[in-house]
């Protein structure tokens, strides 16, 4: 192969790559609206707050604290945690009948909780004290299916 064969191999991918050398460049407002995709943006979640591989819990609590008549309490949420999985969720743009263009968000359609949920519910003067007073709790098991869109249009 002669040396001028072998340069041109070697340089041929970088002259194909030449744009990508440049870099993102910023486009107009009317060009952006010409951009076209194809559905969107899919996320598949799998969301684990609080839930160790081996299944054990921990002391974690969600406190919110507010100031009433100059008193302050908090409700604390002690162990929130679980695992939450969602499939089909979407975010595409959309371009209504009228030519408005919105911004489409998918509900999730298949949903899935295990263990989801917390184990005290309390309104306490110190957040960090222990729960003497449970107002109850809540465990999610089980799957939820859900179908629609929320629209949002920018003004």
């Amino acid at each position: 192969m002669s040396t001028r064969l072998r340069l041109l191999a070697i340089l041929a991918p970088a002259l194909l790559c030449r744009a990508a050398w440049a870099g993102p460049q910023p486009l107009a407002d009317d060009e952006l609206a010409q951009v076209r995709g194809a559905d969107g943006i899919s996320f598949a979640v799998r969301l684990q707050l609080n839930r160790p591989g081996d299944g054990t819990t921990s002391d974690s609590r969600l406190t919110i604290g507010q100031v009433v008549d100059g008193r302050t309490t908090y409700t604390v949420l002690k162990n929130v945690g679980g695992v939450i999985q969602m499939v089909g969720l979407n975010i595409s743009p959309q371009t209504a009948a009228d030519g408005t263009n919105y911004l489409a968000l998918t509900l999730p359609a298949y949903t899935r909780f295990t263990d989801t949920g917390f184990e005290s519910l309390s309104v306490q003067a110190d957040p960090r004290a222990p729960v003497t007073q449970s107002l109850g709790q809540v465990t999610l098991n089980g799957e939820l299916q859900m179908q629609g869109q929320l629209r949002l249009w920018s003004h």
